[in-house]
């Protein structure tokens, strides 16, 4: 018996799995060279854009018509705002990754991200989640109208209320 545990011992890799061997520092670290890589194509301006022009979208529904200056002066405001404080915060995810993704997914992404594809795709993901913010804020906003008399209701301990729309799942 000990001859065959002396035998499977010694089949055994020598060092150790690494999944096993990575440690949270070893994931940090690469997270933090795919944040380093992802913020130096990213378009940090048009991400504060999506901020903002959602609400320059109601203005104007509204019949307010905005000036060059009054646009200019709305984007500097937002600018000012943010745009220190969101690569600080884009930053700390490298903690949230190191939870969550093993050491060779996070070296996965950043072989990705580090060819011409994934930096292509990193410059555009402003402009994806730009493009789809409308409709998915628009799905939200009709979705919770049905959802908060329903909530508040069990919330109160009452029967909840029918919904007044059929969710279609689509944004």
């Amino acid at each position: 018996m000990k001859s065959i545990i002396l035998a499977l011992a010694l089949a055994l890799p020598a060092t150790p799995l690494p999944a096993l061997a990575e440690t949270r520092e070893d994931r940090i670290a690469a997270a933090e060279v795919y944040i380093d890589m992802a913020l130096s194509d990213f378009d940090m301006e048009a991400m504060i854009g999506m901020l903002y022009q959602p609400i320059l979208d109601q203005v104007t529904a509204g019949g307010a018509v905005l000036t060059e200056d009054q646009l200019a002066q709305i984007k500097a405001l937002y600018l000012e705002a943010f745009q220190e404080p969101l690569p600080a915060l884009m930053r700390d995810q490298a903690g949230i990754m190191a939870d969550m993704f093993t050491l060779t997914e996070i070296k996965a992404l950043n072989d990705f991200y580090a060819t011409p594809e994934g930096k292509s795709v990193m410059a555009k993901l402003p402009q994806l989640t730009a493009a789809q913010q409308p409709a998915l804020n628009q799905f939200i906003g009709t979705t919770m109208q049905d959802l908060m008399p329903q909530v508040l209701a069990i919330v109160n301990g009452e029967e909840p209320p029918e919904p007044t729309s059929e969710p279609t799942g689509q944004p």
